[in-house]
Protein backbone atom coordinates (compact mmCIF):
# COMPACT_ATOMS: atom_id res chain seq x y z
CA UNK A 1 0.00 0.00 0.00
CA UNK A 2 0.94 3.66 0.11
CA UNK A 3 4.47 4.42 1.26
CA UNK A 4 5.53 7.98 0.43
CA UNK A 5 9.23 7.22 0.94
CA UNK A 6 9.34 4.05 -1.14
CA UNK A 7 11.30 3.89 -4.38
CA UNK A 8 9.91 2.03 -7.34
CA UNK A 9 10.63 -1.69 -7.62
CA UNK A 10 12.41 -1.12 -10.91
CA UNK A 11 14.91 1.25 -9.33
CA UNK A 12 15.41 -0.90 -6.23
CA UNK A 13 16.46 -3.87 -8.33
CA UNK A 14 18.51 -1.96 -10.90
CA UNK A 15 22.26 -1.50 -11.04
CA UNK A 16 23.13 2.16 -10.62
CA UNK A 17 25.52 4.03 -12.88
CA UNK A 18 26.93 7.32 -11.62
CA UNK A 19 27.73 9.98 -14.16
CA UNK A 20 30.46 12.54 -13.49
CA UNK A 21 30.11 14.53 -16.70
CA UNK A 22 29.95 18.34 -16.15
CA UNK A 23 27.52 17.98 -13.26
CA UNK A 24 26.16 21.19 -11.82
CA UNK A 25 27.31 21.82 -8.26
CA UNK A 26 24.17 23.64 -7.13
CA UNK A 27 22.29 22.10 -4.20
CA UNK A 28 20.10 23.09 -1.26
CA UNK A 29 21.96 21.55 1.70
CA UNK A 30 20.29 23.44 4.56
CA UNK A 31 16.85 24.23 5.87
CA UNK A 32 18.07 27.75 6.59
CA UNK A 33 17.81 29.84 3.44
CA UNK A 34 20.35 32.28 4.84
CA UNK A 35 23.11 29.64 4.91
CA UNK A 36 22.60 28.26 1.40
CA UNK A 37 25.48 28.64 -1.04
CA UNK A 38 23.83 30.28 -4.03
CA UNK A 39 27.08 30.69 -5.97
CA UNK A 40 26.20 28.13 -8.63
CA UNK A 41 22.44 28.68 -8.68
CA UNK A 42 20.83 29.62 -12.00
CA UNK A 43 20.54 33.39 -12.23
CA UNK A 44 16.79 33.33 -12.74
CA UNK A 45 16.36 31.75 -9.28
CA UNK A 46 18.47 34.24 -7.33
CA UNK A 47 15.42 36.05 -5.94
CA UNK A 48 14.12 32.86 -4.29
CA UNK A 49 16.81 33.33 -1.65
CA UNK A 50 14.54 36.01 -0.20
CA UNK A 51 11.74 33.48 0.34
CA UNK A 52 12.95 31.49 3.38
CA UNK A 53 9.51 30.02 4.14
CA UNK A 54 9.34 28.54 0.66
CA UNK A 55 12.86 27.12 0.93
CA UNK A 56 12.12 25.58 4.33
CA UNK A 57 8.91 23.93 3.08
CA UNK A 58 10.64 22.70 -0.06
CA UNK A 59 13.42 21.10 1.96
CA UNK A 60 11.05 19.65 4.55
CA UNK A 61 8.84 17.81 2.07
CA UNK A 62 11.07 17.49 -0.99
CA UNK A 63 14.70 17.29 0.17
CA UNK A 64 17.07 17.22 -2.77
CA UNK A 65 14.73 19.06 -5.13
CA UNK A 66 16.60 20.81 -7.93
CA UNK A 67 15.86 23.92 -9.98
CA UNK A 68 14.40 22.84 -13.32
CA UNK A 69 17.40 24.10 -15.36
CA UNK A 70 19.80 22.11 -13.19
CA UNK A 71 17.64 18.97 -13.36
CA UNK A 72 17.44 19.13 -17.14
CA UNK A 73 21.17 19.75 -17.47
CA UNK A 74 21.98 16.71 -15.37
CA UNK A 75 19.62 14.32 -17.12
CA UNK A 76 20.68 15.45 -20.60
CA UNK A 77 24.40 15.30 -19.84
CA UNK A 78 24.04 11.86 -18.27
CA UNK A 79 22.13 10.52 -21.28
CA UNK A 80 24.69 11.81 -23.75
CA UNK A 81 27.06 9.16 -22.43
CA UNK A 82 24.64 6.47 -23.61
CA UNK A 83 24.11 7.79 -27.12
CA UNK A 84 20.99 9.91 -26.54
CA UNK A 85 21.27 13.15 -28.51
CA UNK A 86 18.88 15.71 -29.93
CA UNK A 87 19.58 14.47 -33.48
CA UNK A 88 18.66 10.84 -32.82
CA UNK A 89 16.18 11.02 -29.92
CA UNK A 90 12.55 12.07 -29.55
CA UNK A 91 11.13 13.48 -26.34
CA UNK A 92 7.97 12.18 -24.71
CA UNK A 93 6.29 13.88 -21.78
CA UNK A 94 3.41 13.10 -19.44
CA UNK A 95 2.66 16.01 -17.13
CA UNK A 96 -0.50 17.80 -16.04
CA UNK A 97 -2.48 19.79 -18.59
CA UNK A 98 -2.20 22.85 -16.31
CA UNK A 99 -0.51 25.72 -18.17
CA UNK A 100 1.89 26.35 -15.27
CA UNK A 101 3.61 23.06 -16.12
CA UNK A 102 4.66 24.54 -19.49
CA UNK A 103 8.25 25.33 -18.39
CA UNK A 104 8.99 21.60 -18.06
CA UNK A 105 7.40 20.85 -21.43
CA UNK A 106 9.38 23.67 -23.03
CA UNK A 107 12.61 22.42 -21.45
CA UNK A 108 12.08 18.93 -22.89
CA UNK A 109 11.47 20.43 -26.34
CA UNK A 110 14.55 22.64 -25.95
CA UNK A 111 16.86 19.70 -25.32
CA UNK A 112 15.20 16.88 -27.27
CA UNK A 113 13.41 18.65 -30.12
CA UNK A 114 10.10 17.25 -31.34
CA UNK A 115 8.23 15.87 -28.36
CA UNK A 116 5.24 13.51 -28.22
CA UNK A 117 2.52 14.88 -25.94
CA UNK A 118 1.31 12.26 -23.43
CA UNK A 119 -0.20 14.78 -21.02
CA UNK A 120 -3.36 14.36 -18.93
CA UNK A 121 -4.87 15.66 -15.71
CA UNK A 122 -2.38 15.24 -12.88
CA UNK A 123 0.34 13.95 -15.19
CA UNK A 124 -1.04 10.41 -15.13
CA UNK A 125 -0.10 8.18 -18.05
CA UNK A 126 -3.44 7.56 -19.77
CA UNK A 127 -2.26 7.27 -23.39
CA UNK A 128 -2.52 3.48 -23.32
CA UNK A 129 -1.34 1.02 -25.95
CA UNK A 130 -2.82 3.00 -28.82
CA UNK A 131 -1.03 6.17 -27.75
CA UNK A 132 2.23 4.28 -27.33
CA UNK A 133 1.83 2.74 -30.78
CA UNK A 134 1.56 6.22 -32.27
CA UNK A 135 4.57 7.47 -30.31
CA UNK A 136 6.63 4.46 -31.40
CA UNK A 137 5.86 5.17 -35.01
CA UNK A 138 7.05 8.76 -34.66
CA UNK A 139 10.37 7.88 -33.03
CA UNK A 140 13.33 8.36 -35.42
CA UNK A 141 14.91 5.17 -36.77
CA UNK A 142 18.67 5.57 -37.21
CA UNK A 143 21.14 2.72 -37.72
CA UNK A 144 18.49 0.22 -36.67
CA UNK A 145 17.70 1.95 -33.35
CA UNK A 146 14.87 4.12 -32.10
CA UNK A 147 15.61 6.36 -29.09
CA UNK A 148 13.33 8.41 -26.88
CA UNK A 149 13.32 10.06 -23.46
CA UNK A 150 10.19 9.89 -21.30
CA UNK A 151 9.56 12.52 -18.60
CA UNK A 152 6.49 11.79 -16.45
CA UNK A 153 5.41 13.40 -13.19
CA UNK A 154 2.61 15.09 -11.24
CA UNK A 155 2.98 18.63 -9.91
CA UNK A 156 2.44 20.67 -6.76
CA UNK A 157 2.83 24.32 -5.75
CA UNK A 158 4.44 26.01 -2.75
CA UNK A 159 3.86 29.72 -2.17
CA UNK A 160 6.53 32.19 -1.08
CA UNK A 161 5.09 31.89 2.43
CA UNK A 162 5.52 28.12 2.45
CA UNK A 163 1.86 27.29 1.84
CA UNK A 164 1.56 23.94 0.10
CA UNK A 165 -0.77 23.89 -2.90
CA UNK A 166 -0.92 27.66 -3.46
CA UNK A 167 0.45 29.39 -6.54
CA UNK A 168 0.14 32.83 -8.10
CA UNK A 169 -1.21 33.00 -11.64
CA UNK A 170 -0.93 35.91 -14.01
CA UNK A 171 -4.12 37.97 -14.11
CA UNK A 172 -5.64 36.33 -11.01
CA UNK A 173 -5.54 38.32 -7.76
CA UNK A 174 -6.40 35.49 -5.37
CA UNK A 175 -4.17 32.51 -4.70
CA UNK A 176 -4.69 29.64 -7.11
CA UNK A 177 -3.98 25.96 -6.52
CA UNK A 178 -1.98 23.04 -7.93
CA UNK A 179 -2.65 20.32 -8.52
CA UNK A 180 -6.38 20.93 -8.65
CA UNK A 181 -7.19 17.36 -9.72
CA UNK A 182 -5.30 15.86 -6.77
CA UNK A 183 -6.56 18.52 -4.36
CA UNK A 184 -10.13 17.55 -5.28
CA UNK A 185 -9.45 13.93 -4.25
CA UNK A 186 -7.87 15.08 -0.98
CA UNK A 187 -11.07 17.05 -0.28
CA UNK A 188 -13.27 14.04 -1.09
CA UNK A 189 -11.27 11.86 1.31
CA UNK A 190 -11.60 14.49 4.03
CA UNK A 191 -15.37 14.63 3.55
CA UNK A 192 -15.68 10.86 3.34
CA UNK A 193 -17.67 11.19 0.12
CA UNK A 194 -16.03 9.65 -2.95
CA UNK A 195 -17.38 9.72 -6.49
CA UNK A 196 -16.47 6.18 -7.49
CA UNK A 197 -18.76 5.66 -10.49
CA UNK A 198 -17.47 6.26 -14.02
CA UNK A 199 -18.34 9.76 -15.18
CA UNK A 200 -18.17 9.91 -18.97
CA UNK A 201 -18.02 13.71 -18.75
CA UNK A 202 -14.99 13.50 -16.45
CA UNK A 203 -13.15 10.37 -17.55
CA UNK A 204 -9.61 11.41 -16.68
CA UNK A 205 -10.51 12.45 -13.13
CA UNK A 206 -12.48 9.24 -12.66
CA UNK A 207 -9.46 7.14 -13.67
CA UNK A 208 -7.09 9.16 -11.48
CA UNK A 209 -9.40 8.73 -8.49
CA UNK A 210 -9.62 4.97 -9.05
CA UNK A 211 -5.85 4.62 -9.39
CA UNK A 212 -5.24 6.50 -6.14
CA UNK A 213 -7.96 4.73 -4.17
CA UNK A 214 -6.59 1.34 -5.25
CA UNK A 215 -3.38 2.16 -3.36
CA UNK A 216 -4.96 3.39 -0.14
CA UNK A 217 -6.03 1.39 2.89
CA UNK A 218 -9.41 1.96 4.46
CA UNK A 219 -9.28 5.12 6.52
CA UNK A 220 -6.20 6.61 4.81
CA UNK A 221 -6.51 10.37 4.30
CA UNK A 222 -3.22 11.63 2.85
CA UNK A 223 -2.70 15.35 2.56
CA UNK A 224 -1.75 17.04 -0.70
CA UNK A 225 1.96 16.28 -0.28
CA UNK A 226 1.24 12.63 0.48
CA UNK A 227 -1.19 12.17 -2.39
CA UNK A 228 1.25 13.86 -4.80
CA UNK A 229 4.01 11.50 -3.69
CA UNK A 230 1.63 8.59 -4.19
CA UNK A 231 0.71 9.90 -7.64
CA UNK A 232 4.39 10.02 -8.54
CA UNK A 233 4.79 6.38 -7.54
CA UNK A 234 1.74 5.33 -9.54
CA UNK A 235 2.95 7.24 -12.59
CA UNK A 236 6.39 5.64 -12.32
CA UNK A 237 4.87 2.17 -12.16
CA UNK A 238 2.48 2.88 -15.03
CA UNK A 239 5.31 4.11 -17.27
CA UNK A 240 7.29 0.98 -16.53
CA UNK A 241 4.34 -1.27 -17.37
CA UNK A 242 3.50 0.62 -20.56
CA UNK A 243 7.06 0.50 -21.90
CA UNK A 244 7.74 -3.11 -20.86
CA UNK A 245 6.29 -4.36 -24.16
CA UNK A 246 8.95 -2.59 -26.24
CA UNK A 247 11.60 -4.60 -28.09
CA UNK A 248 14.82 -3.34 -26.52
CA UNK A 249 16.79 -4.65 -29.48
CA UNK A 250 15.19 -1.80 -31.41
CA UNK A 251 14.23 0.72 -28.71
CA UNK A 252 16.65 2.48 -26.42
CA UNK A 253 14.84 4.71 -23.99
CA UNK A 254 15.23 6.62 -20.75
CA UNK A 255 12.64 7.34 -18.07
CA UNK A 256 12.66 10.31 -15.69
CA UNK A 257 9.97 10.58 -13.02
CA UNK A 258 9.50 12.72 -9.93
CA UNK A 259 7.43 15.76 -8.96
CA UNK A 260 7.36 19.17 -10.63
CA UNK A 261 7.17 21.94 -8.02
CA UNK A 262 6.03 25.49 -8.73
CA UNK A 263 7.71 28.00 -6.45
CA UNK A 264 7.42 31.75 -5.96
CA UNK A 265 8.39 34.22 -8.65
CA UNK A 266 7.64 31.58 -11.32
CA UNK A 267 10.56 29.39 -10.22
CA UNK A 268 10.32 25.73 -11.18
CA UNK A 269 11.81 22.78 -9.29
CA UNK A 270 11.99 19.01 -9.78
CA UNK A 271 12.00 16.42 -7.01
CA UNK A 272 13.63 13.42 -8.74
CA UNK A 273 12.37 9.87 -8.33
CA UNK A 274 13.34 7.40 -11.08
CA UNK A 275 16.06 7.90 -13.67
CA UNK A 276 16.95 4.86 -15.73
CA UNK A 277 17.72 3.66 -19.24
CA UNK A 278 16.73 0.50 -21.07
CA UNK A 279 18.08 -1.18 -24.16
CA UNK A 280 19.85 -4.44 -25.00
CA UNK A 281 23.10 -2.59 -25.57
CA UNK A 282 23.06 -1.51 -21.91
CA UNK A 283 22.20 -4.92 -20.43
CA UNK A 284 19.03 -6.60 -19.27
CA UNK A 285 16.29 -4.70 -17.48
CA UNK A 286 16.52 -1.12 -16.29
CA UNK A 287 19.89 0.50 -15.65
CA UNK A 288 19.53 3.16 -12.95
CA UNK A 289 21.49 6.38 -13.29
CA UNK A 290 22.55 8.45 -10.28
CA UNK A 291 22.86 12.00 -11.56
CA UNK A 292 21.45 13.90 -8.60
CA UNK A 293 23.81 13.25 -5.68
Amino acid sequence: MFNPTAQSVAMKNSPVVTTQKRKSTFSLPSLNAQTIDWTNAPLELASVRNCPHFVNTLQTYFPGALPLPVYMERTVQALEEYGFEDENTMGMIAICRDEITDPLYEAVVKYWGKTFNCCSLGGFVLMGKTGLAAAKGHTPLLSGLRRFTFYAMPHIAISRYGKVGEVSREGIADASHACGALEAIVAELEMGKLMIEMDMQDIEQTIIRQKILSQLKYGDRPDLVGITQLASQIISADVGKLLSSLDTNVFHYSVMTGIQIHGPLESQWIYPQDFYIAGKAFGDGHIGINAFT
